[in-house]
């Protein structure tokens, strides 16, 4: 992975944020077949950071809202090949797995567009998700955000510890990958890592010799539809 491509902690912190508030705002104005629930994961794909869009049921292709290196709004839209039928399963939304299943890689078809702001890419998202579910009568899309608001928080608690190096984090866009941990990395050899250890409580680890850094600490709670973790658009 490029480090051109791979986004630092500062940008990661305010990014992540912006996009989600976008795509709510846009939420307001659209809907989709079905109750739809969408989960977002973080992920950093081929030159794009942002988030990819995951409904709670199985779709031909796959979104990705989120910046180029040039900082541009990117929607890519990923179609698989044929999958194999015991093929390993990748996602999950509300504790339910997704029926996405290992693609064959040498089938990988994506196409970008390129957006002159947030507000009209957020819109395209939506567009397009409901193109890609036809088959039920249209109703407001219900985002997962709980989950988001205490990353948000453990991002920027983070990137205060290590404004300093203010390193690149990575994502991979797996379900519950806080709980394994974001890999962190600087330009001359620094590394770490940032886990949440439960939802609100976050360890960050971080090496620069002769710097050792071990931080952990707790996050309040969102009080925002904490009950049900999701946002009603």
């Amino acid at each position: 992975m490029s480090e051109s491509y791979c986004p630092r902690l500062s940008e990661a912190s305010i990014l992540l944020p912006l996009l989600r508030a976008h795509l709510a705002a846009a939420a307001s104005r659209h809907s989709l077949p079905g109750a739809v629930s969408v989960d977002l994961l973080p992920i950093v794909d081929d030159g794009l950071f942002g988030y990819d869009v995951v409904p709670d049921r199985e779709t031909p292709s796959h979104l990705t809202l989120g910046c180029n290196a040039k900082g541009e709004p990117v929607l890519r839209m990923k179609s698989y090949g044929a999958e194999t039928p015991n093929g390993l399963r990748l996602a999950a939304v509300n504790g339910r797995t997704i029926t996405r299943k290992a693609p064959d890689l040498r089938q990988i078809r994506w196409r970008d567009a390129r957006f002159p702001d947030w507000p009209s890419a957020a819109a395209s998202a939506w567009t397009q998700l409901a193109l890609l579910l036809t088959d039920r009568p249209r109703q407001h899309v219900e985002v997962n955000e709980v989950g988001h608001r205490f990353l948000d928080e453990a991002l920027r608690i983070a990137h205060a510890h290590l404004a300093t190096w203010d390193p690149f984090i990575r994502f991979f866009g797996l379900p519950d990958e806080a709980q394994h941990g974001f890999a962190l990395h600087g330009t001359a050899g620094e590394h770490g890592t940032l886990v949440a250890q439960r939802p609100d409580i976050w360890i960050l680890r971080w090496k620069s010799p002769p710097h050792a850094i071990y931080e952990e600490w707790s996050v309040v709670p969102p009080d925002r539809d904490a009950a049900t973790g999701l946002t009603r658009a």
